[in-house]
């Protein structure tokens, strides 16, 4: 019975020190900004709009990440299916020309309208949008791409 208290606080201590070893640093670098993607996963529509590049390669959806501040080319991509559907899968990319600053979170917004998609930049603390509002076609995506998204991931700054 000792021997099994033991372990039960042993299993404890360990996962309250394992916790604690985890960083919750929220905290954005200097001269850097925070930025995070839109995901809507709800509901019988999926939608996932993203920084499409990550070190100038492809990427998918990914956690906020933090990037240097400054003038940018960022490649987004918006991907867009029906759970209520088989293979409805629509894509539609957009490159922003944008001057971000440093210590902000920004994230993406998006308005669907039918197959087109409004996609812009806001600061999460004002929610001012600081970029343009570009429109993209949603399309399904093409069978083979070949090296198309690396070169374009290549010509962004991201």
């Amino acid at each position: 019975m000792a021997s099994y208290k033991s372990f039960l606080a042993l299993l404890f201590s360990v996962s309250i020190i394992g916790c604690s070893a985890i960083p919750a640093n929220d905290e954005i670098k200097a001269n850097h900004f925070r930025f995070v993607n839109f995901k809507s996963d709800t509901g019988a529509l999926l939608e996932y709009v993203h920084l499409m590049c990550f070190r100038k390669k492809p990427t998918e959806w990914t956690e906020p990440k933090q990037f240097e501040a400054g003038e940018h080319s960022l490649w987004v991509k918006a991907n867009i299916s029906r759970l209520d559907f088989a293979n409805s899968k629509t894509e539609a990319f957009v490159n922003f020309k944008v001057k971000l600053e440093a210590n902000k979170t920004y994230t993406l917004k998006r308005k669907l309208e039918g197959q087109k998609i409004l996609m812009w930049i806001v600061d999460v603390e004002t929610g001012q949008a600081v970029s343009e509002v570009l429109e993209g076609e949603l399309k399904k995506e093409p069978i083979y791409l070949g090296n198309k998204r690396i070169k374009t991931c290549r010509s962004g700054t991201i």
